[in-house]
């Protein structure tokens, strides 16, 4: 005994049946060729909605190797349409089943996305290529002018009901939700704060402001280091309170200061090596090489915090979008990784241009920003770097 599973697109949502037959050689009276069999009756009971139908036709012994038929219900003419699918098995190869999900989630999102035009009044010439593309959800015709259909409800409930996060190993979905769950504007996570132990440092003194950085910003910053002429903005505008807390002095976490009135007149003071003194004035007699250490450690912070967080909320977003084409049937993990990498180029080339000789540290500062963050398995930068290096010899 073996089971085939009919399955048909109904609309609303697909209903499933087992339909139990023996694949011994039928009986001669029913008419049949020797490798098809028919379904019973019997097997066929308990589809109550009116929206489930039934393949009435005789099931061939080849499909019920291991396919499930899938398709469109019935016109009145008792024909499947044109549409209808057959779709492979669990074993079957991930290439077939990507095409086969493509093929499906494409068939149930054309309409939509024809019916969108039509409300909006565009052209349907215009956009009838793209519609009835390979990929229609991420054409480029198709996000610039139906993008609105693209993420409307019904076009969600397709995407959720055919899509197929079976195409993505387990690993990668599970770093897809890790990477999701990840703060990028409140406190930063532990692998954040061990690699930039200045994390929670004020750049400013409480109640002042100063204006975001974008990467220009940073980069003619940069040409006057290191500072030959005295404290950079804003580390002009500090006060106190804020140069003890870059300075690491401990003096500001001490609140039982002895006050010079408490010493005992009957003991004789010696002058400490090294006397205590005010973090304002330290801060501004500062000797060449503390002085670069304490301004490269600000701008390493500023730069994390002001200009990397929309570069690494925009990666995140590539990744997640070029993981979910899998599931669409769109395209491989590894295309999905190629994306990211060229993503990633396309970056690292702006800041290249931007930064021009400071490049190259800049490139693993930038790289060490990115790798405090979780990714899923495969596409972090050392690994697509590594893994794509004909990329990089393009660009070059």
């Amino acid at each position: 005994m073996k089971a085939v599973v009919v399955s048909l697109p109904c609309g609303e949502r697909i209903s499933q049946f087992t339909m139990t037959q023996s694949l011994e050689a039928p009986r001669p009276e029913n008419g049949l060729p020797p490798n098809v069999i028919a379904p019973k009756r019997a097997d066929l009971q308990g589809l109550t909605s009116p929206n489930e139908r039934v393949l009435a036709g005789p099931v061939d012994k080849r499909a019920a190797a291991g396919f499930t038929i899938r398709g469109d219900p019935f016109r009145q003419t008792g024909s499947a349409t044109s549409g209808s699918i057959v779709t492979l098995s669990p074993n079957a190869s991930i290439e077939a089943r990507g095409k086969l999900v493509r093929e499906r989630i494409n068939a149930a999102a054309r309409p939509i996305l024809t019916r969108f035009a039509n409300r909006r009044g565009l052209s349907l010439e215009r956009l009838r290529k793209a519609i009835g593309g390979r990929t229609p959800l991420t054409h480029p015709e198709i996000v610039r002018h139906l993008g609105g259909a693209l993420y409307s409800e019904e076009m969600q409930r397709v995407i959720a009901s055919h899509a197929d996060p079976g195409l993505l190993p387990l690993k990668v979905r599970a770093g897809v939700a890790k990477m999701m769950a990840e703060p990028l504007s409140d406190a930063p996570t532990a692998a954040v704060r061990e690699a930039f132990p200045d994390w929670n440092k004020p750049l400013a003194p409480v109640g002042s402001h100063i204006q975001p950085w974008r990467p220009n910003d940073a980069a003619v910053w940069l040409k006057c280091f290191p500072p030959n002429e005295g404290l950079l903005h804003p580390m002009d505008t500090w006060d106190g309170a804020t140069a003890a807390l870059w300075l690491n002095d401990p003096a500001i976490f001490t609140s039982d200061l002895l006050h010079p009135s408490e010493v005992d007149g009957t003991v004789v003071a010696f002058e400490p090596y090294g006397p205590w003194r005010p973090s304002l004035e330290v801060l501004h007699t500062l000797d060449e090489l503390a002085l670069e250490d304490l301004t490269y450690r600000v701008f390493i912070e500023r730069l994390r915090r002001e200009a990397m967080p929309f570069y690494v909320s925009e990666r995140r977003i590539h990744v997640r979008k070029a993981i979910e084409w899998v599931t669409f049937g769109y395209q491989t993990v590894e295309d999905a990784r190629r994306s990211v990498r060229t993503h990633d180029l396309a970056r690292i080339r702006y800041f290249d241009r931007v930064f021009g000789e400071n490049r190259e540290w800049i490139y693993d500062l930038c790289g060490r920003m990115i790798a405090a963050y979780e990714w899923p398995a495969g596409f972090s930068q050392p690994e697509l770097r590594s893994d794509f290096p004909d990329l990089d010899d393009a660009t070059q």
